[in-house]
């Protein structure tokens, strides 16, 4: 890594802190997602993103904004030439940190909070599938603003958390999520896949 890309990696840090900070004041957060990926790879950032949110979580209130704060970062649609961070997140780092739940001498520090995790997965796919729904009603047509539909989402990840048989985690994910007849009901894959 160059000098520049230390420097953007630090203020895309400190730009979660900052947001995670004003949660906890009470405020309404701030993070403006763009500027950061401008400084920051997606992938970088997103794990970035999630340390810092597992560090500030230290209430069932603090991690209830926590999620919600997050479904906003991986839910939004981004302007065309920044990555769509759901697609990403559920299938380059949601894989590195179920293997550092698995083995947490892989990770660096905090691994994490996995009903946070299991939760943010689940309440992101359902807001990808109701901004889809909505669009829908709204344009007559069918487009998918994070880059993908949630279905294709959903089914790979499903296939993805099926493909984990050895790993612990991974069930336990699968598990949670196919517990939510809601979920199911929104992405039957999980019901027929795991």
């Amino acid at each position: 890594m160059n000098n520049a890309t230390l420097h953007g990696a630090d203020q895309s840090r400190r730009a979660v802190q900052n947001a995670l900070a004003l949660i906890q004041s009470g405020k309404a957060p701030f993070l403006n997602v763009a500027a950061c990926l401008a400084e920051t790879p997606a992938t970088e950032f997103l794990h970035a993103f999630w340390f810092e949110l597992n560090m500030s979580i230290k209430t069932d209130a603090m991690a209830d904004a926590g999620k919600r704060l997050a479904v906003f970062v991986l839910a939004t649609p981004r302007a065309p030439r920044t990555p769509q961070l759901l697609p990403i997140f559920l299938h380059n780092v949601l894989p590195s940190l179920i293997d550092k739940f698995d083995n947490p001498k892989l990770g660096q520090g905090i691994v994490g909070d996995l009903e946070l995790l299991i939760a943010i997965i689940s309440s992101s796919l359902m807001a990808a599938l109701q901004l889809e729904r909505a669009l829908y009603a709204t344009s007559g047509e069918q487009t998918y603003a994070l880059g993908s539909s949630s279905s294709s989402m959903a089914s790979r990840l499903a296939l993805d958390l099926r493909n984990r048989k050895s790993s612990s985690k991974g069930k336990l994910i699968a598990q949670r999520l196919t517990s939510s007849q809601i979920f199911v009901t929104s992405f039957p894959v999980f019901k027929t896949e795991i």
